[in-house]
């Protein structure tokens, strides 16, 4: 949601029209970004969150450890 007071507009609006709600619905599927492929999606979170981001390297660090425990564990 790019706009959250536009959402909390229309679907205040949607709730007091009659099959307004229905209608917010549809809209709220119509504006939502899909994707098609998997690749896009994966090449859509890399430019999101770059290799050298702090993000990706936490998520490195938690993976690595977890994997750390499974080969003790066994």
């Amino acid at each position: 949601m790019t706009h959250p007071v536009v959402h909390v507009i229309i679907l205040i609006a949607a709730i007091l029209i009659p099959g307004g709600l229905l209608l917010y619905f549809v809209w709220l599927s119509r504006t939502r970004k899909k994707t098609s492929a998997p690749d896009e999606a994966r090449e859509a979170f890399l430019k999101m969150y770059p290799p050298l981001s702090l993000r990706a390297k936490n998520r490195l660090q938690l993976l690595n450890r977890a994997r750390m425990r499974r080969r003790r564990k066994h």
